[in-house]
């Protein structure tokens, strides 16, 4: 009798413990994405004074070298913010409006200059610095008790859930809606487009809250041994999913997985940077094994650029009719340099997946078709969306030119129907 008795004393005291200890464990998780959170904040309202100044720099010039870098500052930037953000439990219709600004504030200081009357370029980057300077003001009001990393889980949703927070976060979304409105009108086609691209649906079969946490432990076993907790997402999201939040020893982070399909929609880690720093190639091997285990197989390498820590990757789906690459359809991969782990992933446009139709490909004669100056040096077939919101098929020869001594190097886009030059990009 008193041996059971002493082994139901210390069962209740051995489970109190268990009970103690997974509860601190828990409270120092929480306290660690806290502290990540705090740094993304942190990093989006840096890099968003850095993206106006940037703008203001591009008012400065008509054209030559310091236009291209700010130009190509506002492209980085705009990147930047948009990782910054995607991991904080922000207001979903705050997020969606802010993510397709700056989208289309990147694309257009990219692609812009190019195609738009330099006339038209300036009013346009005028009208978007005295945006971006209202929303950075109103971006430091709402977060300024956000950066000291002290606010609980609770405390954090009371801040940033559009229903609960004393901020106007609906107020400030259709600020943004209407800054994006005046500054990047959407023509009718592709108003027309980018609805058919929010209304379709995912036709895979439905995965469950446990499979989808099943595949998050395989694909990631490194850092899925603390999962904080597991949501999903809020009704009218463009892809159902399941939000996966995470803490494991130096590592916080999170994962979206579809509901339909059980794909990786996006992946973020937050970890400190070691020593070291491996060959480009075994990272990318790494890369591409990792793609091919999640299910990405019918994709291939597209470009890499690199920071001091990491190397960020581009990879493009192929589709199978004429083998040509859909640049639309793309990956986003960041992998550390000391290791190869990969610390971000963004597939939501790949898994959006265009709608592509078959065309005529009419034989071209680029030896006419150019100048006879011009040199093809090399030549694919892409899928690339025209100026109607529509997919083409467009066949893409990488050609060069000497120019005041130097050598031009350009993409040239062109439909494979109609013999349109859709765009030209002039590459580094």
């Amino acid at each position: 009798m008193k041996k059971l008795v002493f082994l139901a004393v210390f069962a209740i005291v051995a489970l109190s413990a268990y009970s103690y200890s997974t509860a601190t464990q828990n409270k120092d998780l929480q306290n660690a994405l806290s502290v990540q959170y705090a740094k993304n904040i942190s990093d989006a309202s840096s890099k968003l004074q850095d993206l106006d100044e940037a703008v203001k720099k591009t008012l400065l010039f008509n054209q030559g070298k310091g236009d291209l870098e700010a130009r190509e500052d506002i492209w980085r930037l705009s990147s930047d913010i948009q990782q910054s953000v995607a991991s904080l439990p922000l207001d979903q219709g705050f997020s969606t409006t802010w993510m397709n600004y700056l989208g289309r504030l990147g694309k257009f200081s990219k692609e812009g200059d190019e195609e738009t009357d330099p006339t038209e370029f300036h009013k346009v980057m005028d009208r978007a610095s005295q945006n971006i300077q209202s929303l950075s003001d109103q971006w430091s009001v709402a977060t300024a008790d956000m950066a000291s990393g002290n606010l609980s889980m609770a405390e954090w949703q009371d801040r940033l859930d559009g229903e609960k927070a004393s901020f106007d976060w609906k107020g400030l979304s259709a600020s943004i809606q209407q800054y994006t409105e005046s500054d990047f009108p959407l023509t009718a086609s592709e108003s027309d487009a980018l609805k058919k691209k929010e209304l379709k649906n995912i036709k895979d079969p439905a995965v469950t809250k446990e499979e989808a946490l099943t595949k998050f432990k395989k694909l990631f076993p490194d850092v899925s041994n603390q999962v904080i907790d597991t949501t999903e997402s809020k009704p009218g999201a463009a892809y159902p999913f399941y939000h996966i939040r995470f803490a494991d020893n130096d590592s916080v982070g999170y994962i979206d997985i579809t509901k339909k399909g059980g794909h990786i929609l996006s992946f973020l880690t937050e970890r400190p940077s070691g020593a070291g720093t491996m060959e480009l190639d075994s990272v990318r091997n790494r890369v591409e094994t990792f793609l091919k285990d999640s299910g990405y197989t019918d994709v291939v390498f597209e470009e890499v650029r690199e920071n001091d820590t990491a190397f960020h990757f581009v990879y493009t789906r192929v589709e199978k009719m004429h083998k040509a690459k859909v640049l639309s359809d793309t990956i986003q991969i960041k992998a550390a340099k000391e290791d190869g782990r990969i610390l971000g992933l963004n597939a939501a446009e790949y898994i959006r997946k265009e709608q592509l139709k078959d065309q005529p490909m009419i034989t071209i004669d680029w030896k006419t078709f150019f100048h006879k100056n011009v040199k093809v040096n090399k030549q694919e077939l892409v899928y690339v969306e025209n100026e109607h919101g529509t997919q083409r098929l467009a066949y893409a020869p990488t050609v060069t030119l000497e120019e005041n001594g130097e050598i031009g190097t350009y993409l040239v886009l062109v439909d494979t129907e109609t013999k349109d030059v859709i765009r030209t990009e002039k590459q580094p």
